[in-house]
């Protein structure tokens, strides 16, 4: 070591040497930047890159070596031989090339580092001893082979060390270091070298060829070395260009990223190197804390087996995926994943999003939820109800056990809602449902199927003894009062129940029969229970196939249209008939309209039967040989259902018929859903020329209040009135009071029912507008009514008997 001090010291110009060792550090720090561009970019950019690395670490070697030379042995005379110094930088340049492409081969690690290191101490090595090969001067060299032995090794090693280092160059230091290694191996190689050298006198044969001399050989290595400084400008202008722009690359990305709902985060080699804001709100911990940890550190346990799987998979078969996040305070998370390949920084990384699925499970929960439950009372509803009654069967059939299925319906449900609205229709169907819910066991099941209907689903009490006990306190806990906002509303409960297995051996006949149970109890006056029994599932059966042979009533001509005359009060004269549906039916016989007029209310058909009616009165009215007024009556349900203003229009379009030969007969039944919405049909009727007849007068709960809301052309007193004249004096006075009471409103006041001749009498003696019940005529094919009747229906009017009775 002191032997190479020594020559450095002794045998050199140190001014030349201190040039030399400046040119060495500026081609290997040149060199290392070089390198750095390799490793960030693309393919052909790394190539690029690496070539031009070697030719400038190449391009080192060689001026250190001859500005080193031309400071050896000072003031002798010395030339240099062309075609060897030519070779000298081909050996430098080739050797650095092979080195470097050889360290970046995909070989394992530690084998293509000591390859590419031992090249590049060959290149270094070669070049040096070819460059002292070229020299020619007088005398003669001798070698000492240890020297130069142990400055080949020297370079190899340094080589092998900074080509160790030069896995990661992103940091200046790393560069730094990397080309302080990269200078020792030249240097360490040229001064031992040289020290290996000993120039003995004489006289040395001329060189064949041409010979550079040491002037023309100063200006070569300038250019060289300049062409190295301006390399080395050029790099660091490009590198910190680059760096400008990596650095307005990443400000974007992590812009854009910070800007997605998404969390973003890109790792490499499964070390997190970025996060978003999004990021930290799920890790819920800032970025530094969550740059540096291994992705795996990021998941749930339970998830590592799928993120070690997806890391096997080609990234076209990697598709999105649900993971357990876990976030720093032990909070797990249900992500969705996906992830894509990226170049970050010049290196290949992975960018993975996740979705935070947390509100969308919420929300396919809440969805679950409500398919499977009533919204207003958020109990069980139909489709629940069936998943439970089929679970409850299965159990049942298998251990033997019974099952009680409970049909509730409640009473007057309806005129709640129309009285006080449906806001508190729902407030008591919420406080009813807890009731209910409060005389149940836990094991059992309530469900609202629809309306104001509830079903039980009695496993804990299935014998009827015990279900009845149920049932019972049930309807009591529905009778006691409710307090909805502000008022108090009685309602009560009609209960149907049907037990399996004598009931039913499935949920459709289960339902069925508890839904005959209870149709049972409201037909019987409501506010009971009752179980099923046979002849109720018979009474029901012919229920339903009533109501399909009805559906088709219309358009197999099987309704027709009875009439029954209204009279003059005072002459007896036809002043309108009344339309009666009947429905002939071709097996049956004469169906009364009792039966199927409910039937069709509740199934639905009343909208079509009514439109017919009104269009076949109108028609026959049409061809009658007097022009008396037809009346058709229109039923709540019906009033609710069709456009009845648009019915009667068409109909009295259709048949030419005039709108005040057309009387609308009503129950205040239309006024109490929607008492405004009813006023408003009625007044445009009333503009079309149409009159209205108020039916059935004393009956209701309001009629009284109903006369001020609108007003009718008449209202017919019911025949519950009429029936008791001449027996009951009580009778007598409210009949008297309601003739004088349509008077007074200057209405025309109509008595139906009228079967006797007393009766008859007392009406007349009261001044009553008009007549109509079967002592007038039965309902009858309006060809029935024949002029002889006509005249019997006037006699009964004679002056002799209006005489008489007064």
């Amino acid at each position: 070591m002191l032997k190479v001090l020594g020559c450095v010291v002794h045998d050199h110009d140190l001014r030349l040497v201190a040039l030399s060792a400046v040119i060495c550090v500026l081609g290997c720090l040149t060199t290392t930047t070089l390198f750095a561009r390799a490793t960030k970019g693309a393919r052909r950019s790394h190539d690029l890159c690496l070539a031009s690395a070697a030719v400038v670490f190449g391009c080192s070697i060689w001026s250190l070596h001859f500005v080193a030379m031309l400071a050896f042995m000072p003031g002798q005379k010395m030339a240099y031989d062309v075609g060897l110094t030519g070779l000298s930088i081909v050996v430098a340049i080739g050797g650095s090339s092979l080195a470097l492409f050889a360290w970046k081969t995909p070989a394992v690690r530690s084998g293509r580092v000591a390859l590419a290191g031992i090249l590049l101490g060959l290149a270094i090595s070669g070049m040096h001893y070819v460059g002292v090969a070229a020299m020619t001067f007088s005398g003669f060299l001798v070698f000492d082979h240890a020297y130069v032995v142990a400055s080949v090794a020297i370079s190899i090693l340094f080589s092998v060390i900074a080509l160790a280092r030069a896995s990661e160059l992103s940091t200046v230091s790393r560069r730094i270091e990397v080309g302080s290694w990269l200078a020792l191996a030249i240097c360490g190689l040229h001064f031992t070298g040289m020290t290996a050298i000993t120039i003995a006198p004489g006289t040395a044969e001329a060189a064949d060829g041409v010979v550079l001399g040491t002037t023309r050989l100063a200006v070569v290595v300038g250019g060289v070395s300049l062409a190295i400084l301006v390399a080395s400008l050029v790099a660091v202008m490009v590198e910190h260009q680059q760096s400008r722009r990596s650095l307005r690359d990443m400000g974007r990305m992590r812009l854009m990223s910070n800007l997605a709902q998404e969390v973003l985060f890109i790792h490499r080699d499964g070390v997190v190197l970025e996060v978003n804001s999004a990021g930290e709100r799920l890790f819920k911990a800032p970025a530094d804390d969550i740059i540096g940890r291994p992705v795996m550190s990021l998941f749930a346990k339970d998830s590592a087996p799928a993120l070690i799987r997806r890391e096997r998979c080609p990234p076209m078969d990697r598709r999105p995926e649900e993971m357990d996040f876990l976030s720093v305070d032990g909070t797990h998370v249900t992500v969705e994943l996906s992830c894509q390949p990226i170049d970050y920084l010049g290196k290949p990384a992975t960018v993975v999003a996740l979705r935070d699925l947390t509100d969308r499970k919420r929300d396919e929960a809440r969805i679950r939820h409500l398919a499977r439950h009533d919204a207003l009372t958020n109990l069980p509803n139909r489709f629940n109800l069936q998943e439970r009654l089929d679970i409850a069967l299965d159990t049942a059939a298998q251990t033997g056990a019974a099952i009680a299925l409970v049909y509730i319906d409640l009473d007057r449900f309806k005129p709640v809602n129309d009285l006080y609205g449906h806001a508190a229709g729902d407030a008591l169907l919420v406080q009813a449902s807890k009731r209910i819910l409060g005389e149940i066991h836990a094991v059992d099941s309530l469900a609202r199927i629809g309306g104001d209907e509830f079903v039980m689903i009695l496993t804990s009490q299935p014998q009827p003894e015990k279900a009845s006990v149920v049932a019972t306190r049930v309807i009591e806990a529905l009778r006691r009062p409710f307090q909805v906002e502000g008022h108090r509303v009685e309602i009560g409960a009609s209960v149907g129940i049907a037990l399996y297995p004598q009931d039913g051996a499935d949920a459709d006949a289960l339902m069925r029969s508890a839904d005959a149970a209870m149709y049972r109890v409201k037909q019987e006056g409501r506010g009971a229970l009752r179980f099923f029994e046979a002849s109720m599932n018979a009474q029901l059966q012919a229920r339903l196939l009533l109501g399909q042979e009805l559906a088709h009533a219309v358009e197999r001509g099987e309704l027709v249209l009875h009439y029954q005359p209204i009279v003059n009060g005072v002459t007896g004269e036809v002043e309108t008939f009344e339309a009666l549906i009947r429905w002939m039916h071709p097996t049956r016989g004469m169906v009364p309209p009792i039966q199927f007029i409910p039937l069709a209310e509740e199934t639905g058909l009343i909208d079509g039967i009514g439109r017919w009616v009104i269009d076949t009165a109108c028609r026959e009215a049409a061809g009658w040989p007097h022009p008396w007024r037809v009346s058709v009556n229109v039923s709540p349900k019906q009033f609710r259902q069709t456009d009845v203003c648009a019915a009667i229009g068409d109909a009295l379009e259709a048949n030419g018929i005039e709108p005040a030969r057309v009387v609308v007969e009503v129950t205040e039944g239309i006024l109490i859903d929607d008492a405004d919405k009813a006023v408003a049909i009625l007044n445009r009727l009333r503009e079309m020329g149409v009159r209205i007849a108020l039916d059935d007068f004393g009956t209701g709960y309001s009629s009284l209040s109903y006369l001020q809301l609108f007003q009718f052309d008449k209202f017919k007193i019911d025949k519950s009135f009429v029936n008791r004249l001449g027996e009951d004096d009580r009778a007598l006075t409210l009949t008297r009071t309601i003739v004088n009471l349509g008077h007074n409103l200057g209405l025309q006041v109509t008595a139906e029912g009228v079967e006797t001749q007393a009766q008859l009498d007392v009406l007349r003696s009261l001044g009553c507008d008009q007549i109509q019940g079967y002592l007038v005529a039965r309902p009858a094919p309006i060809d029935a009514f024949t002029d002889l009747d006509r005249l019997r229906t006037k006699a009964l009017f004679g002056r002799e008997r209006a005489r008489l009775t007064a």
